[in-house]
């Protein structure tokens, strides 16, 4: 990671008071003139960095200051734009600088564009101010007189300043950047939004970075104060959205979403076309319903809000969508409280390339009596938006950055757009100021859970809880969130509507759900009657213990079981919005004699009574009325004083009343293991079986992983948050527990659009949530994926309990049915079969070789196989591991047989991981899994012989001896 070198903490300290300057023809305000100041001296020193400033804070005049601080430090300026729009914009700013537009100007503009009224320059980088488009440099990278020019640019000290610069980080425009960057120029950034799910940045090419070496800062505040620009009221509208669709809709267009991103498209992407998929042409009759009920749903949106705007905007997701949409509206009528009360509205649909007029419920031309059919320009519709001659603009992605149209005072998000940028970008559309309609705020509608998500990692990073929220927001300098913190805190009905809609969602998410969680009593059980059922006593706070001794005549001891209940409630292992049909009681039993351990997990305390009475612990009465002895009392005060992580959880500690429960709690806390660990442990799998819908799953269990996670129902999900408490209490009342590694367990998905009540399931503890959102993580992560499943250490679950299947998939194994396992259960026999005595506690195992057959290995060439059974099957496992290289990796194998030559060994232990064999066999394709089989069951079957052969020579030796005796 790059130093940070010019971090906001460094930015300049100068008085806003001291901060006085005129641009042009306009006064700038104290920011501006700050941030002007800052931008004058990073071009002095031709130094390279970042200035943030909000939507709406005039960044135009802050370009016009640049270029003017740059022709009188005599650098040359190249200004770029993502499109032509933006850039006559700024270029209508420069005019009004003297300075600026006395100088010698070209531009880097499509052929058909014309800037200004007077005779273009065009295409020369040997001007003094250059503006330009970024695609008008792209495209000309393969001219070697524009890169020589680059060349020249560079080494006269010239500056890039980059408006909008979270839009010019494409690999082209990186190679322009890099040629000035390596000619001595230097890079600066204007943006109101720094970031790209991407990761990547404009400023890589001069050596800096936006979020490290930031120039200076406009905050959200400062802007606000000026009455530049007004506050956003949010109008979160998804549930209403839904409700207008139903949940079959909802659930379908969640899945379409979820189908984009199988096909390795980024979140961006998926979240961009959520919608679109139901509006293509050739769509489905079923596809067109849903379309229909979208666009159903986002004109009744409109309508209810319709009355108090001036203008609105809705950003759609693709061009097929805004066009229904936009003809739909057309038909509608104003609400009564609307100025033009029973009118049509004046709608204008706009994209790249096409824009269309509606009024009065027909389509025109822009001016009415022109013809239809006729091509509007962009900068011709927003001159009549400004004019009033509007209601409502629809588009795609055609009115974001640079687009002023200060009337907009009600924005409607008609998408499921998961980034941040965007969002901002398009909210940003609405937050200029407009004094002569005495604008005091917009209205920022969503409808697809756009800020429920932003606003979920913005908060998790103000609560300084990262893992929950996205690696995007994560990476945010602390100045750039601190922008989204004032954003959000100016609506102060904003959090009640975000908790408002995470429970519809909780809501919606349990519908269906008809599982059951709990363990069933079995009419056979033998339980006895009521009056030998056990009594649990109170022993902490969310726990209660019972027990029983017993004398074991053979023994001549007495030996203990004790039944350890947890209120999973009052424990706090369940939140206080859990559904309220979860099971409540989580019992764990120990019987001292035998070691055996049992959990259950019951809706009820009689039937956890009954179950502990199942496996023996019953109520014996006249234990139950004697009372604990002054030497038990002591001795258990010894216990609590000698157990200090334990003593946390024992809050109010009830003191033993009987024999029964003396006896009890001495056995929880007087074995030094921790037997209150470990039957907390014990009830955790239980707890975690029941949770995935798992069977055997190990105490060490490191990571359960989430498919479909927004399908999870709250059941199961309260019970994964259950789980994860509970293993978090487990670590920190035995720390040692599986080799120092008791807390090493996470939570992960492939899913990066995954809502925050999932990742909810972490809080409060120090386990982490993991999201693999790109296919290079995913990579990286699929062999220790697949040894984890192998070692059942890691789990899958979906909304209806395991998946294997699919998380077989994202493993690499390349069969999945019946056969496939049937074919890794004989390898795994095989490998058995060959090994050396049982496995090591690390699931290793030895295969033993002779000198011939190690020597017979180190002499392979690849590609030729060996003669032998023994060496073939070694080698073949020695590649298995190699991967895909065609040869053994210089592994531990290697190395050993390296070691045994000059030695003269005549016997060499060759070791070997199981899971790891297990999973690199599982991803092998068919065929090379047969070969491998079959060379192994050879083998095993040649050391089954060659033992039989060894031993009966071993029992027939002395014979021959004792005759000759």
């Amino acid at each position: 990671m790059r130093p940070i070198t010019n971090s906001a903490d460094a930015l300049p300290q100068t008085s806003v008071s001291e901060l006085s300057r005129r641009i042009g023809d306009k006064q700038a305000e104290p920011y501006q003139a700050r941030i002007a100041t800052s931008v004058r001296e990073a071009i002095r020193r031709g130094r390279s960095g970042a200035v943030l400033a909000p939507t709406g804070s005039g960044k135009s005049l802050l370009a016009a200051g640049a270029a003017e601080d740059a022709i009188n430090l005599g650098k040359p300026i190249l200004v770029l734009h993502p499109d032509v729009s933006l850039l006559r914009q700024n270029y209508a700013q420069f005019q009004s600088v003297p300075a600026v537009k006395g100088a010698q100007t070209a531009f880097y503009v499509a052929k058909n564009e014309v800037i200004g009224d007077g005779p273009m320059v065009r295409n020369s980088l040997d001007a003094d101010v250059i503006p330009a488009t970024n695609m008008s440099l792209v495209n000309k990278l393969d001219d070697e007189e524009f890169l020589s020019s680059l060349d020249r640019f560079g080494k006269r000290g010239g500056v890039v300043l980059i408006d909008e610069g979270h839009k010019a980080a494409a690999d082209e425009l990186a190679n322009v950047l890099s040629r000035v960057a390596h000619a001595g120029g230097s890079g600066i950034v204007l943006t109101a939004t720094p970031f790209r799910t991407d990761g990547k940045d404009p400023l890589d090419a001069f050596g800096a970075s936006i979020e490290h070496d930031l120039i200076d800062v406009a905050t959200y505040d400062e802007v606000l104060a000026t009455g530049r620009t007004v506050p956003t009221k949010f109008d979160i509208a998804t549930g209403e959205f839904e409700a207008h669709l139903g949940t079959d809709a909802v659930r379908l267009i969640e899945s379409a979403f979820l189908a984009l991103l199988a096909e390795n498209k980024s979140v961006d992407q998926a979240s961009q076309q959520a919608f679109s998929r139901f509006f293509k042409e050739g769509a489905s009759e079923g596809d067109k319903a849903i379309a229909a009920l979208i666009v159903a749903a986002v004109t009744r949106i409109w309508a209810k809000r319709a009355a108090k705007a001036a203008l609105a905007m809705i950003h759609c997701d693709s061009v097929e969508f805004a066009r229904e949409l936009s003809g739909s509206i057309a038909q509608e009528s104003l609400p009564a409280e609307h100025p033009r009360a029973g009118e049509k509205p004046r709608v204008a649909f706009v994209v790249a390339g096409e824009i269309r007029v509606w009024r009065n419920g027909a389509e025109e031309g822009l001016k009415g009596s022109e013809p239809i059919g006729r091509k509007i320009k962009r900068d011709d519709l927003l001159d009549a938006a400004r004019a009033g001659s509007f209601d409502i603009l629809v588009n795609v992605n055609a009115l974001g950055v640079g687009t002023d149209v200060p009337q907009t005072d009600l924005n409607i998000l008609a998408c499921q757009e998961r980034s941040i940028g965007p969002v901002k970008q398009i909210s940003g559309r609405g937050e200029r100021a407009h004094k002569a309609s005495g604008k005091t705020h917009q209205v920022f509608v969503d409808v697809g859970n756009s800020i429920l998500r932003i606003f979920s990692d913005i908060d998790a990073m103000r609560r300084n809880d990262p893992e929950r929220c996205r690696r995007q927001v994560r990476a945010l300098a602390a100045p750039i969130r601190e922008q989204f913190e004032a954003w959000f805190d100016k609506d102060p009905s904003l959090r009640e509507q975000i908790e408002e809609r995470q429970r519809q969602i909780r809501l919606r998410m349990g519908e269906g759900d008809g599982e059951q969680y709990d363990d069933p009593l079995d009419p056979t059980m033998e339980i006895g009657n009521e009056d030998t059922l056990p009594v649990p006593k109170p022993f902490a706070a969310g726990l209660m213990v019972t027990g029983m001794r017993r004398y074991d005549s053979e023994t001549k001891k007495f030996s203990s079981r004790v039944a350890l209940f947890c209120d999973l409630q009052e424990f706090g292992l369940y939140d206080k919005d859990a559904a309220p049909d979860l099971p409540r009681w989580l019992v764990a039993t120990h019987d001292e004699r035998t070691g055996a351990q049992q959990a259950f997990l019951c809706k009820t305390q009689d039937v956890a009574r009954k179950y502990v009475a199942f496996v023996g612990i019953r109520h014996d009465g006249d234990y139950e009325s004697a009372n604990p002895t002054d030497k038990q009392r002591k001795f258990l005060r010894s216990l609590q004083q000698a157990q200090p992580l334990a003593l946390p959880w024992l809050t109010d500690f009830a003191h033993p009343s009987s024999a029964t429960h003396m006896s009890a709690a001495i056995d929880l806390l007087k074995d030094r293991a921790g037997l209150l660990a470990r039957l907390l442990n014990v009830a955790a799998v239980r707890l975690v079986e029941r949770a995935t819908g798992s069977h055997s799953l190990q105490p060490d269990l490191r990571s359960i992983v989430l498919d479909r996670p927004n399908q999870l129902t709250p059941q199961r999900r309260d019970l994964l948050a259950a789980y994860c408490r509970l293993r978090q209490r487990f670590a920190d009342l035995y720390p040692y527990a599986f080799g120092g590694k008791a807390s090493a367990f996470s939570i992960t998905t492939f899913d990066p659009s995954v809502l925050p009540e999932i990742k909810g399931i972490v809080a409060n503890t120090s386990i982490r949530f993991f999201i693999i959102d790109n296919a290079e993580k995913e990579e990286q992560l699929r062999p220790s994926l697949a040894e984890g499943l192998i070692k059942s250490s890691i789990v899958a679950v979906g909304p209806k309990g395991p998946t294997e299947q699919w998380i077989r998939q994202k493993a690499g194994f390349g069969r999945h049915d019946e056969a496939a396992r049937a074919r890794e259960q004989i390898f795994r026999q095989a490998l058995h079969d060959l090994a050396d005595g049982s496995l090591t506690r690390d699931q290793s195992l030895n295969i033993t070789l002779s000198r011939t057959e190690y020597l017979e290995i180190a002499a392979a060439t690849p590609g030729k196989e060996l003669v032998r059974a023994m060496p073939s099957a070694v080698m073949n496992l020695m590649l298995l591991i190699g991967g895909e290289s065609g040869a053994p990796l210089p592994e531990e194998q290697v190395s050993l047989i390296q070691e045994a030559i000059p030695a003269n060994r005549t016997e060499l232990a060759i070791p070997f991981s199981l899971p790891r064999l297990c999973a690199r066999y599982a991803q092998q394709p068919v065929p090379a899994q047969k070969k491998v089989l079959k060379d192994l069951e050879k083998a095993a079957t040649f050391k089954k012989n060659r033992d039989a052969y060894l031993i009966s020579q071993t029992n027939v030796v002395p014979q021959d001896r004792r005759v000759r005796a």
